[in-house]
Parts: C-alpha cells; sequence; structure tokens
C-alpha cells in the first residue's frame, strides 16, 4: 500500500504533517479527515520524505504510556500472525500523532528494505530506547517477538505509572514551594527591612535566625546568577561524564551502593536480564549467543560486561553459575535459580520464576517510595517554613516589647 505525506492543519489549527498509508490519494485525504486533520498537500512518499521525517522526529522523545499503546498494538498483530510488515503499517494507521506515525512509516520502509525489526527501530533512539532494542533482538533471535514486545509495553507502563504517581506526589510540595518563595521574597523585601531598621535604631541585635535569613537573601541577591550559571556547568560536565563509557561504569558503582535506590536497580536489571536469557532459551537459542543478545537487553554496562566474561567461560566449558556466582554483581536467588536450572535441564523455567520474584519485588519497593514522595517532601518543605516564619516574626514579637 502506498504510503503519502502530508501537510495541513488539525481542527484546532495546530499544524500537521506527517505520513499515511492508503491506496489513493482521495482515501488518503479521507483517512486524515477521520483523524481530524485537514490536508492542504498531500503526494506519494519517497524514501527521501521518509528520512526527511525521521530526522524531523528524531529529537522528539515520546511518551511511555503511548509508547506502550503502540507496542501493545503490535505485540497483538505479530501474535495474530500477521506480517511484520503489514502488522507495522496497520499500528502506524492508526497513530494519531505525526511523529508516531513518521516513525512508524520510516520503520515499515526499512522492514520492506529487508532490515530487521531491531536494526529499523534502532535509527530511531529518541522512540525506542536501547534496552527495548536489544530485547526486540532476542524476540527475533528466540522466534518470540510478540512475547517480548508485550514485555516491552508492560515495562512503559509500569514506567509511566511511576512517573504519574511521582509527579502527583510532588504537586503539592512544590505549589507550596512557590508560594512560600514568594511570601518569602516579599517579607525579604518589604517586612524585613522595616523590622531591622527599628532595631538598628533601638540598638538591639536581631535573633540569630533572622540574621541568618537576611544573609541567605544577601548571597541570593549578590551571588545568585553566579551560582545558578555555576550548577547548570556543574550539571553539563556531569551529564557528559556519565554518558562516557567509563564513567558510566562508575555511576553504576555508585548508585549500586546506595541502600534501596542500588537494590532496586540492580534488581531491575537482574529482571530483564532474566527475562530476555529465559525467552531466548526457551526459544532454541545456544546459551553463548543468548548471553551475547542479553548483554544489549539488560540496560547495565556492569551487568553487560559481567554477561560478556560470563559467554567467555561458557565458551570455554565453564558452567553459567560459577561465573555468575564469581562476578559478585548478581544476587543470591539468580545464583540458585541458575544453579538448579543448570543441573535439571529446566533453565528457561528458573529463570521466569527468578524474574517473576524480582519484579515482584521491585514492584513492593517502588511503591512504597511513591507513597514516601508526598509526607517527606510536605515534612521537608514544613521544615523550612518553620524557619522562615520564625525567622520573621521572633523580631517582630521583640519590636513590640521594645515598643512596649
Amino acid at each position: 500500500m502506498p504510503t503519502f505525506a502530508y501537510k495541513g492543519v488539525t481542527r484546532q489549527g495546530r499544524a500537521a504533517s506527517g505520513t499515511v498509508q492508503a491506496d489513493t490519494p482521495r482515501s488518503a485525504r479521507a483517512r486524515l479527515r477521520e483523524q481530524g486533520i485537514l490536508a492542504s498537500h498531500l503526494e506519494e512518499a519517497t524514501a527521501e520524505h521518509v528520512s526527511g521525517l525521521r530526522a524531523l522526529f528524531s529529537s522528539r522523545r515520546v511518551r511511555p504510556r503511548e509508547l506502550a499503546r503502540l507496542l501493545r498494538q503490535l505485540a497483538t498483530l505479530i501474535a495474530a500472525e500477521i506480517p511484520l510488515v503489514d502488522a507495522v503499517g496497520a499500528v502506524e494507521r492508526r497513530q494519531r500523532k505525526p511523529m508516531l506515525a513518521a516513525t512508524l512509516a520510516a520503520v515499515r520502509a526499512d522492514l520492506t528494505a529487508g532490515d530487521s525489526l531491531e536494526a529499523a527501530v534502532a535509527r530511531h533512539p529518541r522512540v525506542f530506547p536501547p534496552m527495548y532494542r536489544g530485547m526486540i533482538r532476542a524476540g527475533e533471535e528466540a522466534g518470540a517477538l510478540d512475547r517480548v514486545i508485550l514485555r516491552i509495553a508492560e515495562h512503559a507502563e509500569a514506567s509511566a505509572r511511576l512517573q504519574e504517581r511521582l509527579r502527583a506526589a510532588m504537586t503539592y510540595p512544590l505549589i507550596m514551594m512557590i508560594v512560600g518563595t514568594g511570601v518569602v521574597a516579599f517579607l525579604l523585601a518589604y517586612v524585613v527591612p522595616e523590622v531591622t531598621r527599628v532595631f538598628a535604631e533601638s540598638r538591639q541585635t536581631l535573633p540569630v535566625a533572622t540574621r541568618a535569613l537576611m544573609a541567605l537573601g544577601e548571597v541570593a541577591a549578590a551571588y545568585g546568577t553566579q551560582i545558578l550559571l555555576s550548577l547548570a556547568a556543574c550539571a553539563l560536565v556531569l551529564r557528559s561524564w556519565a554518558a562516557s563509557e567509563r564513567g558510566a561504569r562508575q555511576l553504576e558503582r555508585i548508585l549500586y551502593r546506595i541502600p534501596w535506590l542500588g537494590t532496586v536497580l540492580r534488581n531491575v536489571a537482574m529482571a530483564r536480564f532474566s527475562h530476555t536469557l529465559a525467552t531466548l532459551v526457551s526459544g532454541g537459542v545456544p546459551l553463548v549467543t543468548a548471553l551475547e543478545v542479553s548483554r544489549a537487553a539488560a540496560g547495565s554496562r556492569l551487568v553487560a560486561d559481567a554477561l560478556g566474561e560470563a559467554r567467555e567461560a561458557v565458551t570455554g566449558g565453564e558452567s553459567l553459575v560459577s561465573v555468575l556466582e564469581r562476578s559478585g554483581l548478581f544476587p543470591p536467588m539468580i545464583v540458585d535459580m541458575v544453579a538448579v536450572g543448570e543441573k535439571s535441564g529446566r533453565l528457561e523455567e528458573m529463570l521466569e520464576k527468578a524474574a517473576a520474584a524480582l519484579d515482584e519485588e521491585i514492584s513492593v519497593h517502588v511503591d512504597t517510595a511513591a507513597s514516601l514522595v508526598e509526607p517527606v517532601m510536605i515534612l521537608l518543605m514544613a521544615g523550612v517554613v518553620l524557619f522562615v516564619v520564625l525567622a520573621i516574626m521572633i523580631p517582630i514579637f521583640e519590636m513590640n516589647r521594645l515598643v512596649q
């Protein structure tokens, strides 16, 4: 079915552009009208159009929930034994957002040209993160693409739920912080100077809390811009360092040592590794190849390095459990499950059980953290507000006493 590139406006008057699949230009315009888009320009898309759209949208990120919805649709169609190119095309036609439609059009064009799905989605890192691409490769290797894509959708939905819960938990404290900052700025600008003048005229010393608050205000007024610029520069340097291979490994080592957070991050990587390796082994992929493919799906450089060493050791005749135990990175549960799986010949079953247990543990940890964010933030803000109120009100009470 031909692909048409279009430009037009939505019912809300916003500019829209992208691609749409249809048999004829007339049916393409009709399909766009169903999506609420009035096309002002329409022509059959060429490879240049697809490349241009890919470049246009490469700098934009897609929301996890949107990606999850897209992947669920794709997994359902693949499970129904619809050819992959047709399945991607069908999901593309359902997309109302030009960015996702253009991305899927580019993926479908690459699939038609003979690329694998993993290679096609790799050209869209803003939509498909690297760890997802590794899992897609595992699904293609094992012949279980629908199961793997469904698992990716579940992961994206879990990420979206966590973001929404944290955003909801942070809304009230954020409003408090904004209002409190405005009130403090007003008091520092108008009330505190008058109080200071009265105390100076009466030759009385201001309370310690008031002097501390005034000192903070003076520092912010005198060096606020420099402080913000310095913090921004430090953030850029840290981001550049964390993006490097060496920096990313060092950062992971630091994060893994942090109580609670390190446990959650390690369990996430281990669950992803266990799911991927189980899928590959159950699909008949040799263990050495499965370990190599699992490296990209782990989402952790340290775990990927450990799996690379495990691959070399297994190639040399060692057992997988001995290598994992020697690395010191894998939890005892994973090591024990792999040991039982190797002895019983049911490695994939044991890995799936370990992954399920890790998923449950991660869910408990995340739910606990999300439920604690709001009260902790409220307590912190209450402490700040209490300090400011004391710093402002104590001198006012003292001033009243002096006047009397």
